[in-house]
């Protein structure tokens, strides 16, 4: 290590091949534009890194968004990953919950295992022979040495499973004596208060114990929660720093709002470690402000929502420049609609757009109180078929008691939790949420 100190560039959820449902399609190739805007994403991060000299850089799980990515996203992760190998830079790539498959699938980030040019990636192999890879458990628990007096410690969202413990197999990380220890992991940190907004439909939800934090390691890093940062509590006292990695974009308004980029981490012996997040170009996303429809009148609602959308830029010359579409993400929250003011709301549709028309990505979401009184004769009773598959928020909110006690939310934490997850339902409503086709 070198009086400077040695450099990791570490970065997490690229979701490469995500796509947002409704997003303007790029003028150049037609793909969704917020495919494209995570391509430049990934990109901008690598080239930061080359350009900062790290000696290393790891990638902390989820580089794309699929088990099995399309060959455009493949193309786009080998040419990206060419940057780094010119440079002659080793990378180390884990494995996080999207990248896992099912059955006998592998992991998407086997498609980064390269090397022949310095690119180790952890995940489960059954093609290898006991004792091939690193230990202590390959594919699981790995310890990489990439120069003498550094141990880098992963483990992988596989590593994390717990029925692993029924196969005879125990992973216990522990920090090497002697060594610089830098822990990754891919999952939910169980002491960080926020593990309720990491609800996440691809792939089980796997905790990271809270005691792993405090063996003694110089550093954890953590992937999977998309907000960069330090987790609040550690890093004092003498304990050691707890950090998550963040992600290259915002996947909708899912995503808290906030920089995006990736940790340079500079280790400068046993208990000096410093961590910076370096911030890249993000598209510019507005949620208006919410708009209570409580008493007003179809004319009043027009007005707010007409002055809103004005009120607001809606084209960016940095991301015109950058991406070759300057529009903005925009949502208009619309609660305790009326069936009358929505129809209202609807016939008005294309006045909307057309205001909105320089946004690459415009919708309203329309939210109902948390706590609105049930229907008379139950959940069930007059319900109609497009009722039954689209008011999500009404259903949540339905089955709201049932639900916090079944995944065991603590009391302190089920009214916040359950506002959150009625946000996220609305959404659904709205068509908002981003799981579209997977050619974007």
């Amino acid at each position: 290590m070198t009086a400077d100190g040695y450099k990791i560039g570490v970065r997490g959820c690229q979701h490469l091949g995500y796509a947002a449902r409704n997003m303007r399609l790029a003028r150049t190739t037609g793909w969704n534009q917020r495919i494209v805007d995570g391509h430049i994403a990934h990109g901008l991060i690598m080239q930061d890194m080359v350009n900062a000299r790290v000696d290393g850089i790891v990638d902390g799980g989820d580089l794309s968004h699929w088990n099995k990515p399309i060959p455009r996203d493949i193309e786009i992760a080998n040419r990206v990953d060419d940057l780094r190998a010119s440079a002659r830079i080793w990378a180390i790539a884990n494995s996080g919950n999207h990248c896992a498959g099912g059955g006998s699938d592998l992991s998407a980030m086997s498609i980064m295992h390269r090397p022949h040019l310095g690119m180790n990636a952890v995940y489960p192999d059954p093609k290898r022979g006991p004792g091939d890879g690193p230990g202590p458990q390959p594919g699981l628990y790995e310890v990489h040495r990439p120069v003498d007096g550094l141990a880098l410690h992963f483990v992988s969202h596989y590593g994390l499973d717990k029925s692993l413990a029924d196969s005879g197999i125990r992973i216990d990380p522990e920090p090497l004596r002697g060594n610089v220890n830098l822990l990754f992991c891919h999952g939910v940190f169980d002491a960080d208060g926020r593990l309720y907004q990491c609800i996440n439909p691809h792939g089980e939800e796997r905790p990271i114990p809270s005691d792993w934090a405090h063996r003694g390691w110089d550093a954890v890093l953590l992937s999977h929660y998309h907000t960069a940062g330090p987790i609040p509590g550690f890093g004092n006292d003498g304990q050691c720093q707890v950090w998550y990695t963040g992600s290259a974009l915002t996947r909708g308004f899912a995503d808290e709002p906030g920089p995006r980029g990736w940790l340079l981490v500079t280790v400068h012996g046993p208990g000096a470690v410093d961590i910076e997040l370096r911030t890249i170009w993000q598209r510019p996303q507005f949620d208006l402000a919410t708009i209570d429809a409580t008493e007003l009148s179809p004319t009043d609602l027009d007005d707010i929502l007409a002055a809103n959308i004005t009120g607001i830029p809606l084209a960016d010359e940095e991301s015109a420049l950058i991406s070759g579409d300057g529009g903005a993400i925009v949502r208009q929250v619309i609660r305790n609609t009326s069936p009358a003011q929505r129809q209202a709301l609807s016939a008005r549709a294309g006045r909307y757009a057309n205001l909105a028309r320089d946004a690459a990505w415009w919708n309203i979401a329309y939210e109902q109180r948390i706590d609105a009184p049930v229907p008379s004769g139950g959940s069930r009773a007059g319900r109609d078929l497009t009722r039954r598959y689209t008011d999500f928020a009404a259903e949540l909110r339905l089955r709201a008691d049932h639900l916090v006690k079944a995944v065991k939310v603590p009391s302190r934490m089920r009214q916040p939790v359950l506002e959150q997850a009625v946000r996220w339902a609305s959404e659904i409503n709205s068509a908002e949420l981003a799981e579209t086709d997977r050619q974007g």
